[in-house]
């Protein structure tokens, strides 16, 4: 049984943009037999499965999707850590999960395929895929796994995907957290990543210490960033993440972007730069935490094993601590405030503005359609900068954010 590159949404479609255009019309995947073909899908699934959430007025269908890359020594853990979820006690159905493994070389399937049968609150739809060398990469098995989770729920006023990565463990509230920021009116939600403390501390004294000076640069930086650009749907208290280790949108959401692309890297962060362009509401719910490994070795090109390991590097070597400056953060903070004042639309057929700015005729009309210019405006001129020049001590840095707050408190204290 097999999937190809034209087998509709669950065959790697976005790989052709991976390989000069050149469409593979040989044989892409194999898939377990176990797994059900799109008639038994929409026969098979269940249907409204009861929820602390709902979407669209329904009761919600979580559907979990992950991609797995020789995790034998952890997929065991998070099937488990997935099979306490305090949603499953009052759902009427099983959780699906799909795990797509990506090009193993290891007993990954056949040590979740026995975890999944210790679960009774979990029905597992294993995908065993081989992926060509220029498909061979994460972002093409977490497209594979949603798409296969997306045709699980024919209706997508009901339905809402969650992604996770498999050396993850979500706490017991990841699913309630989720479906309850979605039904409070988000159209998808970012978690809150933690790492596992015990394997942070095997860093070093001095990893954690740079990992501390880190954490609370980011959090002035974005509570700094919330007072500026203050966001109805997203304020403060929240966090900063938005990645495939925490991630979960209705499925309308998913449709309506065209789902994942097939990205060797940042995929997650180009679908969620695509998702608020389009309008849509992102939240970084505090609630919905999931723990990561602290491991220096990864299966993602430039994920976050990559980044402890330069953690590490750069804090034995006791290079000097580096972060974007304060005043760049401000900047960015206050053009977005400006983009979303809706100052800058001008007249509806403004075709100067748009010339002006560099924006094609016809897609300055469709934006300004549908509503989602402003928002389109953010992520066109001051996006996330993840590689934002580190130019300012952190030390420093944090000294300066700390007296930027107190002076919006010192003015809210005065009015």
């Amino acid at each position: 049984m097999c999937l190809t590159a034209s087998a509709g949404r669950a065959g790697v479609r976005s790989c052709a943009a991976l390989s000069n255009g050149k469409v593979f019309e040989r044989t892409v995947c194999s898939v377990s037999p176990e797994f059900p073909q799109p008639a038994q899908i929409a026969d098979a699934a269940p249907r409204c499965v009861p929820g602390p959430g709902g979407v669209g007025g329904r009761r919600a269908l979580p559907l979990v999707a992950v991609p797995v890359r020789n995790e034998a020594e952890r997929i065991a853990g998070l099937i488990e850590a997935l099979g306490r979820q305090t949603f499953l006690a009052a759902a009427s159905a099983p959780l699906p999960l799909v795990l797509v493994f990506n090009n193993c070389t290891d007993a990954s399937a056949k040590i979740a395929a026995e975890a999944a049968a210790t679960q009774p609150g979990i029905a597992l739809y294993p995908v065993v895929v081989d992926f060509p060398p220029p498909c061979a990469h994460v972002g093409s098995a977490r497209r594979l796994a949603l798409d296969v989770a997306r045709s699980l729920s024919p209706r997508s006023d009901e339905a809402v995907l969650l992604t996770t990565d498999a050396d993850a463990r979500p706490f017991e509230t990841w699913i309630e957290a989720n479906l309850a920021a979605i039904a409070a009116g988000a159209d998808a939600v970012g978690g809150q990543i933690v790492g596992n403390a015990a394997e942070e501390a095997m860093l070093g004294e001095k990893f954690l210490a740079r990992a501390r000076d880190h954490e609370c640069y980011a959090m002035l930086a974005d509570q700094l960033t919330a007072i500026i650009d203050p966001i109805a749907h997203d304020p403060w208290p929240r966090h900063r993440h938005h990645t495939g280790a925490s991630l979960a949108f209705r499925a309308q959401v998913y449709d309506s972007i065209g789902g994942f692309a097939a990205l060797p890297t940042r995929e997650d962060l180009d679908f969620v730069s695509r998702l608020r362009a389009a309008g849509f509401r992102l939240r970084h719910a505090p609630e919905v935490v999931v723990e990561v490994s602290a491991r220096t070795v990864g299966r993602a090109l430039g994920g976050m094993a990559d980044c402890l390991r330069d953690w590490v590097d750069m804090a034995n070597a006791d290079r000097p601590h580096l972060v974007e400056a304060p005043s760049a953060v401000v900047e960015r903070a206050r053009l977005r405030s400006y983009l979303r004042s809706g100052r800058l639309e001008g007249p509806a057929g403004d075709q100067d503005l748009a010339s002006l700015l560099g924006i094609a005729a016809h897609e300055w009309r469709a934006r300004r359609g549908d509503g989602s210019f402003r928002a389109f405006l953010v992520e066109r001129f001051a996006p996330d900068e993840p590689d934002a020049p580190a130019s300012v001590p952190v030390a420093e840095a944090i000294a300066e954010l700390t007296a930027h707050l107190a002076g919006y408190e010192d003015i809210g204290h005065a009015a």
